[in-house]
């Protein structure tokens, strides 16, 4: 039943983004009109604040425990961020539609920061009570061992832990002394721990010919702008994928004493390239045939969908 807790909680954060999400609103809506496709998903990104009792190892921890593994980790140096990515357990030799989105956790690297910033990160980052880690372990085993309402507890208590933040908002002034040091950080500092991006998996997917013909329906069908950082096509066949995203929308955020124009979210689009023994194959079966990592100089282009500028 760990499986299906894993459904459950996926599930749950990909309609609570989708509530927040009128990009990845249009574009369900469009696709379902276009021969009735359904989104595939390939990954979602979750980024905290470094602190006592939060980041990467207290993320990773939870979903260690309903059975992600890690597979890579990475950085951005321009952004003090870094990223690890974790899969389901079981997923090697499952057909790639049916494996679960991985899940990308990042934080920061506030040794790496002016001691303004810090003082103000620190700030708020203490804030954040332990992670309902213990709890979550225990039910775990009780779903595993097939205990039905320990499946629904563990589901909504990380759910919750991962529908924003647990610290206070920031001022105004503090938003914008941190977002002209590191843009990312100002975001997770207003929306934490929440999924900035779901990913729709395009290879997956039989109405395209590669990630420029999804990007065309995007843009002339859709009609929503597609993030021009580093090429709107970012990576390709020699890489082993390609990745593209929408623009975030910039919309208007009361933080404590004041309003700011940040973008809320955005919307990612992988090509996933078959592996070299697959090369000959055009839409290979297992989730392990395909390319599955990711490439930080992607990375860094796609996440400044989540800038206002």
């Amino acid at each position: 039943m760990l499986n299906q807790l894993r459904k459950n909680i996926v599930q749950k954060l990909w309609e609570s983004y989708c509530l927040s999400s009128h990009d990845m609103q249009l574009i369900a809506a469009v696709l379902k009109q276009k021969n009735n496709i359904i989104p595939s998903l390939d990954h979602f990104a979750v980024i905290d604040l470094p602190g006592p009792h939060s980041g990467i190892p207290h993320m990773s921890q939870i979903f260690s425990a309903i059975g992600y593994v890690v597979q890579g980790q990475d950085y951005l140096a321009e952004k003090q961020n870094d990223f690890m990515w974790m899969t389901e357990s079981d997923c090697v030799n499952k057909p790639a539609r049916e494996v679960l989105p991985q899940i990308v956790t990042a934080d920061f690297r506030l040794d790496e920061m002016p001691a303004e910033i810090k003082n103000i990160i620190y700030k708020y980052s203490s804030q954040t009570q332990p992670s309902p880690i213990n709890n979550i372990q225990a039910l775990s085993k009780l779903t595993a061992a097939g205990d039905a309402q320990a499946l629904e507890q563990c589901s909504d208590m990380i759910v919750r832990y991962f529908a924003g933040r647990d610290w206070a908002l920031p001022s105004t002034k503090e938003f914008r002394l941190v977002s002209e040091f590191n843009e990312l950080l100002a975001w997770v500092l207003v929306f934490g721990r929440r999924p900035n991006h779901f990913t729709l998996s395009i290879h997956l997917l039989d109405h395209f010919e590669n990630l420029g013909d999804f990007h065309d329906f995007i843009e002339n069908e859709v009609k929503l702008p597609l993030n021009q950082e580093g090429g709107v096509v970012k990576g390709g066949k020699e890489a082993g994928i390609a990745q593209g995203s929408t623009s975030g929308i910039v919309q208007s955020i009361q933080l404590s004493d004041g309003e700011i124009s940040i973008p809320t979210g955005f919307v990612e689009f992988v090509w996933r390239y078959p592996k070299q023994a697959q090369a000959s194959l055009s839409h290979p079966a297992l989730w392990n045939e395909y390319f599955t990592g990711f490439i930080a100089n992607h990375a860094d282009k796609v996440i400044e969908s989540l800038y206002a500028n």
